[in-house]
């Protein structure tokens, strides 16, 4: 009884799979029997674009015979012949005198009024020697059929044409005839001059063997060099896509309109261009592939390229470390099915703070007289003198902060550091010289700050980002009132901006998401004043990362600025808030401190943008380098 319903059940499968059997043959023979019907038609365009190029040449070949003596060798009967098939290319002006003949070029196939079958834009790019030179194209002929009758036209036994390789290349369709033309709009343009707007941009069939970077055609040679001829042909496929894609027409007229994308422009140019790269390349595009459309970004829309790397696109996709938004984008895609081989990636030797340097600060003290001096700066009061002994011991001291055993003790040995001014900035000029010490107070007024606030409001507003807008804008903006909000100055509010524009890193497994606001409670915290003449601030925790300490009545009106470290607080020779905050990013490098991970980017933002320190050596996010490359492109 149990083996009825089994026969049964295999039977119905059996059925079942015949019928789906069948039908899927069908399909697979409708669709061969279909692309056969389009490879047919492709062909059948293809002779006969062949047929009418092969007939302007006879008529341009037997123009070109007549002005040179044949025709008093026809007989009258055979000239009235001859001339009635030749009545498309040569117009008898007069019987008695001579003839005028327009001839077809027999490249490009443009009307030429000359003795020759060839345009003049053509005959500059070929020569006609009297005897054939090695490497030439010699066609020689006995003789061609004329279309309409079976007489036969003389052509000259040798007609040398001394076209080299690049002449090849770009006339393609005489000497190399390919069956299926793919060409660029640029190539289209060069083409057919005469009628720019009958030349449509190729599909994404014809153009998805273009786009792989192991079949792409030769460019134009108005390129001029490698380099550029890349950046060319990347402009152009970036553009196609923009210009078939959904949105992409958004894209472009924002760039023209504000000459920058936001950031929601950015991500849909991003989602566009991995769309097609991953429908045309698969999930898994080449690395070149990748660089290839980074560089179309850049070289489409100039103001996002980044001055301060190698290529200007690394932000987009960095080849070395596999980074960017192109990359994010595509493990995003593929994060289900695609799993990175981390151990093929170049590592990426960062350079910050806790790099260990090497210095020539002058004369250093060594054994017994550095150990005098160091035990001497525990007593001494002198500031001439704490200045001097600090400079002599700085290698001394730089052994100690990089020695993880002993990073601990530096302002216990150096307790001067605790109580006298300025000794930060001698250090980090001992470091890197007194140019780059300077760099944050004098160009931060005058070059970044208008543009960090202008890009701040392209943000989407909260109430802190608000305050912040209206404290660093209030100097130009008129009277104002700081008491109602109780934000800070304008260069310390300008300086909190850059926590806005580059926000804490996404929280990870053991680590949670901070938000703007506790970042900036990371950087710096005001404590007011007390009632003493002398201030005396809590120090508000013990962590390793320095941070601001800003003492006085009100946020916009700080008496004194102090740099918390290691539970102690360390005097902060500048009275402004600029000052001081350029202090708090010099402790970085003088005690060997890593930077908070929430406010790594602002921080290296200042290393590579402002102090210019490590360019190219350090780590950076792709957000750092599109903000500079805002910023430093003036948009």
């Amino acid at each position: 009884m149990m083996a009825d319903p089994a026969v049964a059940f295999q039977s119905q499968l059996a059925s079942i799979m015949e019928v789906l059997v069948r039908n899927a043959v069908c399909e697979i023979t409708r669709l061969y029997e279909k692309s056969i019907v389009d490879l047919q038609s492709v062909l059948a365009q293809s002779e006969s674009e062949k047929a009418s190029l092969k007939l302007k040449l006879q008529q341009s070949e037997k123009a070109s015979t007549l002005p040179a003596g044949n025709s008093s060798a026809i007989s009258g009967a055979e000239s009235h012949e001859t001339l009635a098939h030749a009545d498309t290319v040569v117009k008898q002006e007069d019987a008695e005198v001579d003839m005028k003949v327009d001839t077809f070029c027999t490249v490009c196939g443009k009307m030429s009024r000359q003795d020759s079958p060839f345009c003049e834009a053509c005959r500059k790019t070929m020569q006609f020697p009297s005897h054939p030179s090695e490497g030439s194209i010699v066609v020689t002929e006995s003789s061609r059929s004329d279309r309409a009758g079976g007489d036969s036209l003389d052509i000259p036994k040798c007609l040398d044409l001394n076209v080299f390789e690049a002449d090849t290349e770009e006339f393609p369709r005489l000497f190399e005839p390919k069956p299926f033309p793919c060409l660029s709009p640029a190539d289209v343009r060069d083409k057919c001059p005469a009628a720019p707007e009958t030349c449509a941009i190729p599909s994404d069939s014809h153009c998805s063997a273009r786009h792989s970077p192991a079949k792409r055609s030769r460019l134009s040679p108005e390129v001029d060099g490698t380099s550029g001829s890349m950046a060319a042909e990347a402009k152009e496929l970036v553009q196609a896509i923009l210009a078939r894609r959904p949105g992409g027409d958004r894209v472009i007229q924002e760039y023209r309109a504000k000459g920058t994308l936001t950031d929601t422009t950015r991500r849909h140019l991003i989602n566009l261009l991995v769309a097609h790269m991953t429908e045309t390349q698969g999930t898994t595009p080449p690395k070149n592939v990748r660089e290839l459309y980074a560089l179309g970004i850049i070289s489409l829309f100039p103001s996002l390229k980044d001055p301060f790397s190698q290529n200007g696109y690394e932000h987009f996709y960095d080849g070395r470390s596999g980074t960017g938004y192109l990359a994010w984008r595509l493990k995003t895609v593929q994060r289900k099915g695609f799993h990175r081989n981390r151990g093929s990636q170049k590592s990426v030797v960062s350079r910050g703070p806790d790099f260990v340097r090497q210095t020539q600060p002058g004369k250093q003290l060594h054994g017994e007289c550095l150990q005098q001096a160091v035990s001497a700066l525990t007593r001494c009061t002198d500031r001439e003198q704490v200045f001097l002994k600090m400079r002599e011991t700085f290698q001394y001291r730089q052994q100690l902060v990089h020695d993880p055993q002993k990073a601990g003790t530096v302002l216990s040995t150096f307790p001067r550091l605790l109580d006298t001014k300025g000794l930060v900035n001698q250090d980090f000029t001992l470091l890197f010289g007194l140019e780059t010490s300077c760099k944050l107070l004098e160009s931060w007024t005058h070059v970044f700050k208008a543009k960090v606030i202008k890009e701040a409001k392209c943000l989407t507003q909260s109430a802190d980002l608000s305050v912040l807008l209206r404290s660093a804008e209030h100097e130009s903006d008129g009277p104002w009132d700081p008491a109602e909000d109780q934000g800070w100055d304008s260069d310390l509010a300008s300086m909190l901006l850059l926590v806005h524009l580059l926000p804490p890193p996404p929280g990870r497994r053991k680590s949670a998401k901070i938000s703007a606001r506790e970042a900036v409670d990371r950087m710096v915290q005001f404590q007011e004043l007390n009632s003493r003449p002398e201030p005396s601030p809590r120090v508000p925790g013990g962590q390793r990362q320095p941070f601001l300490v800003a003492v006085g009545r009100r946020k916009d009106q700080i008496q004194s600025f102090f740099i918390s470290l290691d539970g102690r607080l360390l005097p902060c020779q500048a009275g402004s808030s600029l000052g001081a905050f350029d202090e708090l990013f010099k402790a970085h490098f003088v005690f060997g401190l890593t930077y908070d991970e929430a406010l790594s980017s602002v921080y290296t933002f200042l290393q590579t943008t402002i102090y210019h320190i490590d360019v190219g050596s350090v780590k950076e996010s792709p957000r750092v380098k599109e903000l500079r490359a805002r910023l430093l492109n003036n948009c």
